[in-house]
């Protein structure tokens, strides 16, 4: 039995940035087909009118409606990264937002993919970004 609160694992080995780089032209339902289909979260909208997220994904599980360990993972990803934070499906607070988002791509992390809630969606204009929903109420 795991003890109860936050858990930082070690990240695993890099992917090379050639092979990250090789799924950028390829159209996802393809890559899709290629998995059997059986991953990816489903029913997320995308709040980013142009371009193409591919990266590495950076795993973040927090509970509904708290950003705290986002806000850690945004100090431990690294250029090139996505990241992919579980928040549970709840669209009742907002888990990023412009001030987070600018955050991130200064650190050079290319994108969000969130099962949760983003506010201020009209920054998000040209930062990829897909998540369950937006509300104006943050975490």
């Amino acid at each position: 039995m795991s003890k109860p609160g936050f858990r930082i694992h070690p990240m695993p080995p890099r992917a090379p940035a050639a092979l990250v780089d090789s799924f950028a032209p390829v159209m996802t339902p393809h890559i899709s087909d290629s998995m059997n289909r059986l991953c990816g979260v489903v029913g997320l909208k995308r709040y980013n009118t142009s371009g193409k997220l591919v990266g590495l994904a950076f795993t973040v599980k927090t509970a509904p409606g708290d950003n705290l360990m986002i806000h850690k993972a945004l100090d431990m990803a690294g250029p090139g990264d996505v990241l992919v934070v579980d928040g549970g499906g709840d669209a009742n607070n907002a888990l990023v937002g412009e001030l987070m988002g600018s955050h991130a791509r200064k650190r050079g992390i290319v994108g969000f993919v969130i099962d949760g809630a983003i506010r201020d969606v009209a920054w998000f204009h040209d930062f990829p970004c897909y998540a369950r929903g937006n509300i104006h109420r943050g975490p």
